[in-house]
């Protein structure tokens, strides 16, 4: 069952259909029917990992298949989005069938140019504020990140790749706050769109690169994407060799040691950690540059374009 978005504030329940007293229904069923709640100490004691493994081996322990009426809840943010990998199809499924999301990317897609390369920029503001210098900004979360750090980024970019590339913009900024980068490079906005919850996530999901704010909805746009993401270094918690990872934690040294071991030339890593100077690694552009762009069909055989035919060797 989905969770209660009838008490969500953002009203999501109009997005996905659901009942606007969803959260009554809940109530009714944990005080009607035996409850059984799966927690984090559950998901460790099972292995960890991916949470459908840790739930049959949770369900097999309380003999759950053998029962009858039942209801079982979580709740929390624990474990992070590696122990739902299996489930990234299922929330691209989801979220491409909610109300609105097909008419706004469709809407979207008339303003974007499929022969360039799409940088996604969520630029989280609302009720997120900065942090007071760049050293409060660790560890730190729904906080609001300098716009420079966003400008300097998208200067770089544009210098390198030109006309190749386009930003798309999504943020619940005033057009006032974001007016220094809607003036630093030609950007899409969404901020016309109604209703586009699903269909910015969607979109970020979909560029090919996505520059992140330190939110979850930021964190579930490079979730669902394959390409490569910029995260706000000072934000992330530090780690011997010159690592760091946002939550920390004894997962994340041990990766960090990990990656210690790398041989050297190791390419450069999906989610990239970048200064508060916004300072790109000098291979980031040349990765983007050749990477084609998705949607383009005259590389596309499926979509009326051609492809090069194997070369015959002779002899």
């Amino acid at each position: 069952m989905p969770p209660a978005f009838g008490r969500n504030r953002r009203r999501y329940w109009r997005h996905f259909n659901t009942p606007r007293y969803d959260w009554l229904r809940n109530l009714a069923l944990q005080r009607l029917l035996p409850r059984v709640e799966f927690t984090e100490a559950d998901w460790l004691a099972h292995g960890g990992g991916d949470v459908a493994a840790a739930l049959r081996g949770f369900a097999d322990e309380r003999r759950l298949f053998e029962r009858g009426r039942y209801v079982l809840t979580t709740s929390g943010m624990w474990g992070g989005y590696r122990h739902i990998e299996a489930a990234r199809p299922r929330v691209r499924s989801l979220l491409a069938n909610s109300r609105y999301a097909a008419r706004n990317l469709q809407r979207l897609a008339a303003r974007l140019d499929p022969a360039r390369l799409t940088v996604g920029m969520h630029v989280r503001r609302g009720d997120f504020r900065p942090a007071g210098s760049v050293a409060d900004y660790r560890g730190s979360w729904n906080t609001a990140l300098p716009l420079d750090w966003y400008v300097s980024i998208a200067g770089q970019l544009r210098r390198a790749l030109g006309a190749a590339v386009q930003f798309l913009v999504v943020s619940d900024g005033r057009p006032g706050e974001l007016q220094p980068l809607l003036d630093a490079v030609p950007c899409v906005s969404t901020a016309d769109i109604p209703d586009s919850d699903c269909s910015d996530l969607l979109a970020l999901a979909g560029a090919d690169l996505l520059v992140c704010s330190i939110s979850s909805f930021s964190q579930w746009a490079a979730f669902l994407s394959e390409a490569p993401y910029l995260w706000y270094a000072p934000n992330l918690q530090v780690h011997e060799g010159g690592y760091g990872s946002i939550w920390g934690g004894s997962a994340a040294e041990a990766a960090a040691q990990a990656a210690a071991a790398e041989p050297p030339g190791t390419p450069l890593p999906r989610g990239l950690a970048i200064g508060a100077d916004g300072a790109l690694p000098g291979e980031l552009a040349g990765l983007l540059a050749k990477r084609p762009p998705r949607q383009w069909p005259g590389n596309d055989l499926v979509r009326g374009g051609v492809a090069p035919l194997p070369t015959r060797r002779a002899g």
